[in-house]
């Protein structure tokens, strides 16, 4: 892995130790999603960034604050995805694919996969409280979605809540598979869900 955030120039100080910071987060996540959370350590992340462990405190206070700030920023991408989704001036539909898609992309990224792949009793109980917090705002954004279509008509009734377990299970199984030498592209993967989703909940028109 290359260290080249370690020689970012142009930049202020505080710019280059965010930067720096960045690096951490990115190469935790991508070892935490192909190794385990309890298999890597922070000498392995240091290795991978060609540091010293030493010099990851500089950055970070523990391995368990490299996995929330991985959970952070990704949740960070994941609601400007939300925020687009919720604009009311979209159709229901298409809203629904946005986050669908938004998802998709996010869950497929090194940030993003750490959500599905590293378990909750990693963190401390308030972190954990804070994750699930933030996983539920996704869900029920989802949800609220759903019963919107359901009473405009656009959607067959349904309930929203098993439709939206549905559709996370299936996202969130993405990064078990698809971390390969030779991914399926995560637009691809997304279009096709969101086939199949609204070709089952979409009414049929004569």
């Amino acid at each position: 892995m290359s260290n080249r955030s370690w020689t970012t120039s142009g930049v202020c100080r505080e710019g280059r130790r965010e930067a720096k910071r960045q690096a951490v987060l990115q190469a935790g996540a991508r070892l935490f999603n192909d190794h385990g959370y309890e298999q890597t350590s922070l000498e392995d992340i240091a290795a991978a960034l060609k540091i010293t462990k030493r010099t990851i405190y500089y950055y970070v206070q523990s391995k368990e604050d490299i996995l929330f700030g991985c959970h952070q920023q990704g949740l960070g991408v994941l609601g400007e995805t939300m925020a687009q989704s919720q604009n009311p001036d979209l159709p229901v539909l298409e809203r629904i694919a946005l986050l669908i898609r938004g998802y998709c992309a996010w869950v497929s990224s090194d940030l993003g996969a750490t959500i599905a792949m590293v378990r909750e009793h990693s963190l401390s109980p308030e972190r954990r409280q804070a994750l699930r917090a933030s996983k539920a705002e996704v869900d029920f954004q989802l949800r609220s979605l759903i019963k919107q279509g359901v009473a405009e008509g656009r959607l067959r009734p349904c309930d929203p809540k098993l439709v939206a377990a549905a559709v996370f299970g299936a996202l969130n199984w993405i990064p078990h598979w698809n971390r390969v030498a030779d991914p399926v592209p995560q637009e691809q993967i997304a279009e096709q869900y969101l086939h199949l989703v609204m070709q089952g909940m979409v009414p049929a028109r004569d």
